[in-house]
């Protein structure tokens, strides 16, 4: 057999493809092109010399609309059903449809050859691919264009990314966080002091915090504290972290404390929450 080139029509520049043609008596073409050494060259189609003396010429019937056989990182294998022409088929150009309305040349093939192998450039790299739109139009013997087929899109996957893989997953989050407080107070007429021991019983560090309860008596309210920033709206109170014991690490605890007013009666609170998380 003899290696031939076909590509684009005069003018038009070929990216793609080598097929072989059978000499004289020989066998059929081989249906498996291959890329070309230069994708800059242009190759011309097979086409006969046309003579002012030569009938009217009607252009080929559009191949068929390709299907993708299978996409191999840049190699996008199409089949399409051939055009018919009474002149005979000269090639087979391969475009594709450019989003600007225009289209680009991607591969030739020869006659008989209606499956093949279409090399596309490769996603910019900041994106995960790119589509393609392809069609074949059929040139015949005697240079005529056919009209087009129909379109077929060809996702390209940025060789980076592996498209079979699945999405990135977001982190698991953190255990929730698990505490302890131990309240004690001690009353006098009119007063009270108040201590309070917030503890980490979870498994990772708690990194800033705040402690909020309820005083069960509306005379009990908050005079001065101390290693925490106090507040009081109402019945709730609030004790937010200083600088130096923000951290609490694991099995591990505060002290905190405040000084205060009731009218009679100084219950406990029944509920204590770390950053919203009740604690036991």
């Amino acid at each position: 057999m003899r290696r031939a080139w076909l590509g684009a029509c005069a003018g038009v520049v070929l990216a793609a493809v080598t097929v072989l043609i059978p000499a004289a008596g020989g066998a059929a073409a081989d249906p498996s092109p291959t890329p070309a050494p230069s994708p800059t060259t242009a190759w011309p189609c097979n086409t006969g010399p046309t003579r002012p003396s030569d009938p009217p010429n009607d252009p080929p019937t559009a191949p068929g609309t390709p299907e993708v056989v299978s996409v191999m990182m840049i190699e996008a294998r199409l089949r399409w059903a051939a055009a018919t022409d009474p002149d005979g088929i000269a090639c087979y150009y391969v475009y594709e449809a450019l989003p600007n309305g225009q289209s680009t040349l991607r591969a030739t093939f020869q006659p008989a050859v209606t499956e093949g192998t279409v090399y596309l450039p490769w996603p910019s790299y900041s994106v995960r691919y790119e589509d393609h739109s392809l069609y074949v139009v059929a040139v015949d013997s005697r240079g005529m264009s056919g009209a087009r087929s129909g379109s077929v899109t060809v996702r390209v996957y940025n060789d980076v990314v592996n498209p079979n893989s699945p999405p990135p997953s977001s982190p698991p989050p953190p255990p929730p966080l698990a505490c302890h407080v131990t309240y004690g107070s001690s009353t006098w007429n009119g007063g009270m002091s108040t201590w309070i021991e917030i503890a980490n019983t979870g498994t990772t560090a708690i990194s800033g915090w705040h402690l909020t309860f309820t005083f069960p008596s509306g005379g009990q309210h908050v005079t001065t504290g101390w290693s925490a920033q106090w507040t009081q709206n109402g019945a709730q109170v609030m004790a937010s972290n200083m600088s130096w014991n923000a951290d609490i690490a694991p099995h591990r605890s505060v002290s905190v404390g405040f000084n205060g007013s009731n009218t009679g009666t100084n219950p406990a609170p029944a509920a204590f929450y770390v950053n919203g998380t009740a604690c036991t």
